[in-house]
Order: structure tokens, then sequence, then C-alpha cells
């Protein structure tokens, strides 16, 4: 369950850039992979991305596939990242798979107010606990809220996806290593340095 942390509230991030919706699909595509392995990397790092705001509402996330199914964790991570509030309608403290649902519903609403686009992922899923497709929706807020607004700070040509490699081989540059895709290069050991880069960058 969503348990309680110490931390106090600091800010959040804003989301100051759309982008094309079919990169923002490829880049779902390539990151949410059937691979166990990398699922599990996946899970961690993005739970760990969560975590690191819910803590400004004194919430953690301990298992993905359970935590989100009340819709909770998710109102609460999307006031935050947004820095507005989701509104009355919803139920804080859910009892029953209907009031669940309703919450959820209730955060894919406004992800369409955001002008988020959620592909091949629907309320039932979060609600089920489907580990891909949760992956998916939480790669879909990191991408808009966090990556989005970093790529206008990469001086480079091409699309989102051609932009968001010029920013991971800036990072890797030191390391003389430099990525080339998103899938091949992501079994040679340069996949988590991609997570982390996309992520806590």
């Amino acid at each position: 369950s969503v348990t309680q942390t110490t931390a106090h509230v600091n800010g959040a991030v804003t989301m100051t850039q759309q982008v094309n919706e079919d990169e923002r699909q490829c880049y779902l595509d390539d990151v949410i992979s059937e691979n166990v392995g990398w699922i599990r990397i996946q899970e961690k790092t993005f739970k760990r991305w969560m975590n690191e705001h819910l803590k400004h509402r004194k919430l953690e996330v301990e298992d993905i596939t359970e935590d989100l199914n009340d819709g909770l964790a998710l109102i609460n991570l999307l006031e935050v990242l947004s820095h507005k509030s989701i509104g009355r309608n919803y139920t804080k403290k859910p009892r029953i798979n209907a009031q669940k649902m309703e919450n959820i519903v209730a955060t894919f609403n406004f992800m369409k107010g955001e002008g988020i686009k959620i592909v091949n992922i629907d309320s039932t899923d979060i609600m089920q606990g489907n580990m891909k497709l949760t992956l998916g929706l939480i790669w879909t807020l990191i991408f808009n809220y966090q990556i989005a607004a970093n790529l206008k700070d990469v001086d480079s040509g091409g699309g989102p996806k051609k932009q968001l490699l010029n920013k991971i081989n800036q990072k890797l540059r030191p390391s003389g290593r430099k990525a080339k895709n998103f899938t091949n290069d992501w079994t040679d050991g340069l996949l988590l340095n991609y997570v982390k880069i996309l992520i806590i960058t």
C-alpha cells in the first residue's frame, strides 16, 4: 500500500512542452519491453521517480501494480507534477472497486485536460495492476512532464527522439560511450545509464 514518509513539500515539475504523439508512442514502444529483467529495472527506476515527487505529499509507492489501483497515488502525483488541483470529484478513501475506478478515470480525464494523450492504456489496466501498461502510463508522465521540457535545451536538429539521443550522449561523453538507438544499445550495459539520465536529469 501507499505508505507515509516524513519528507517536506519543496516544489514540483511543470509541463512546458507538448510533443508529437507519434514520437511519444515510439518512445513508449522502445522503452516498455517484454523483457523480464528490463521490466524489473523499469519498475525500480520509475518507482523511484514517482516517490521523489510523492514525498512532497508525504506518500510513497511500494508496489506499482497494487498501490496505483485506487487512483490516490496517481491523483497526488499529477497534482504535484502539474501544480494544479484535480478537483474534489474523487473518493479520498475508496473502499469498493467502483470508487477506485472513478478515481482512476478522474486521473485520465485530468491528463486529457493537460493535453497528454494516453495510447493503448485505459483505467481498467491500472486498476487490474497490468505491470507493462502501468509502466507505460508512468513513462508517459515522465516524458511529458520531465523529458519533453528538457529537450528544448538540446541544440540539435531532427525530432524529439533524435534530440533525446543527443541529450543522452552528452551525458555519456565522459565515458567515451555513444548511444545509437533505443533498441540494441539497451542490452550492452548502457541500459541503466539511459534510464537514469532520462529520469534523474
